[in-house]
């Protein structure tokens, strides 16, 4: 079984979150956007052994400011998009620019997420659904019926398309592509309340 736990970090509250097996206890915490005494208290609630890798949906500043420093804490290997490789170390991709006198720690991917298909982390099973729109490599992660949608989709809403590498068109094409799975999911978005595909 599959327990989500959610928690808002960062200067714009992107969702992070600890999608853990219960049966296992193998976790993997998807996009910190930032580094807090709640994200460390979570990390030690599931215990820091227990995090088998850090889950990107992509790359930009709100969802990544966490990601160096949980790997300094858990040891954890980081899983980004193959598209973004370069978004951390760049900040006219990453956004940081819109932060002034803020600066990222710099990571780099221990794993580039290609393509789509089956992604394994510990004992958790993902299923990769490439959904390019918001930026270019975006990545929705399926889990049993849970959907980490990251930017692609909202509770009412989509992400926006008007950073680079962004596309209106293409968003537009993969969130037809989401409504298009088979029966309902619970989604857990990149900012915003947790809602359901129908």
């Amino acid at each position: 079984m599959t327990e989500i736990t959610g928690l808002p970090l960062g200067p714009l509250m992107t969702n992070c979150y600890f999608v853990r097996d219960t049966e296992t206890g193998d976790a993997v915490v998807v996009d910190p956007g930032g580094f807090s005494p709640a994200l460390v208290r979570q990390a030690e609630l599931v215990g820091k052994e227990n995090v088998k890798g850090i889950l990107l949906t992509h790359c930009h500043f709100d969802h990544i400011m966490g990601v160096a420093q949980l790997k300094r804490l858990t040891g954890a290997p980081i899983y980004l998009p193959e598209e973004e490789a370069g978004f951390p170390a760049d900040a006219s991709l990453n956004l940081m620019g819109m932060l002034p006198g803020e600066q990222l720690r710099p990571f780099a991917a221990d794993v580039l997420v290609r393509g789509e298909g089956p992604l394994s982390i510990g004992s958790l099973r993902f299923q990769v659904l490439h959904t390019p729109g918001h930026t270019a490599g975006s990545r929705c992660y399926l889990i049993g019926r849970d959907l980490l949608s990251g930017d692609t989709l909202f509770q009412y809403s989509v992400g926006r398309t008007d950073f680079p590498t962004g596309n209106g068109a293409t968003l537009l094409a993969s969130v037809r592509r989401l409504a298009a799975l088979p029966g309902d999911y619970q989604v857990y978005p990149g900012h915003g309340d947790a809602t359901t595909l129908e």
